[in-house]
């Protein structure tokens, strides 16, 4: 059955390949943007573009007009409000199915950190809703080691007892989400999506820097060199980088991906086949 699905942050790291997914698969597909200029030079003719705020109750009924079902994978300001908005429109106008990204480390136990706060906030708001709704908890997307790029240098924080992380390729994310349209068998589930590999963030960065940049060399910070340096010079990027990286030291990579691939079928992209294509984006 084909859909016409809202997808809330379909320009983002982990939303674009799920737009594009969707279209893939045959469902016609609207993005919200604040840009909406800007995110239809990105998205191309084939995808829908609505310009507002996801935050934005009467934004959210104007680009749910007429659809199906939407999915949510928007950054940590904005999902709360955006879930409770798109659940309180879909519930009167019989929204047929809302996914949302969650994260692989998301239990009852790490609520302490805000992100992993958030996301279980919105998981009960979307259970508790009665629309039908999957939720997916992927682990560290290969796309984020472009983060670590930073001038002419690769920055690399490490961390005390760096877990191993099985990097996943948004791609590969956004056709399992694709697929859970046309598949009930997932309706109520939490799926967590690990790729293929596991590695440290060390090994996945310095693979990613020799393939991808030769020519830039890492520059390695102690936590508490990183935490120092993100209080002098006030750089709010860096300190959040260090809180993400402390907590993976704490908590390690959560999660048991065997449900998801044996319904939807197991990532395959290869973090060096991943950092191959990349190669080819960075030299044309």
């Amino acid at each position: 059955m084909n859909r016409r699905i809202l997808v809330l942050g379909g320009t983002g790291t982990l939303g674009l390949p799920v737009s594009q997914s969707l279209v893939q698969a045959g469902h016609q597909v609207r993005v919200l943007a604040r840009d909406g200029e800007k995110a239809s030079q990105m998205l191309g003719a084939e995808i829908e573009v609505v310009e507002g705020d996801a935050r934005n109750k009467q934004d959210i009924r104007n680009a749910l007009t007429g659809c199906d079902a939407a999915h949510i994978s928007l950054p940590l300001q904005s999902e709360l409000a955006a879930m409770k908005q798109v659940i309180e429109v879909g519930e009167r106008t019989g929204l047929e199915r809302i996914t949302y990204i969650s994260a692989t480390t998301v239990c009852e136990a790490n609520r302490w950190y805000e992100l992993v706060d958030v996301k279980m906030r919105a998981e009960r708001l979307l259970k508790a809703s009665g629309i039908p709704s999957v939720i997916f908890c992927p682990t560290w997307a290969m796309e984020t080691l472009h983060n670590f790029i930073r001038g002419k240098k690769a920055v690399l924080i490490v961390g005390k007892k760096p877990p191993p992380l099985h990097f996943v390729a948004a791609m590969d994310l956004g056709r399992m989400v694709a697929a859970s349209y046309n598949d009930d068998r997932a309706i109520g589930k939490r799926l967590f999506v690990h790729g293929p590999e596991g590695m440290t963030l060390a090994e996945a960065l310095e693979r990613f820097v020799r393939i991808c940049y030769p020519e830039r060399r890492i520059m390695r910070m102690r936590l508490w060199q990183a935490q120092g340096m993100a209080r002098v010079f006030r750089r709010k990027e860096l300190a959040e980088a260090v809180k993400l990286i402390a907590y993976f030291d704490k908590v390690g990579e959560l999660g048991d991906p065997t449900e998801a691939n044996q319904l939807f079928g197991a990532p395959i992209t290869t973090l060096e086949e991943w950092c191959r294509t990349q190669k080819s984006d960075v030299e044309g």
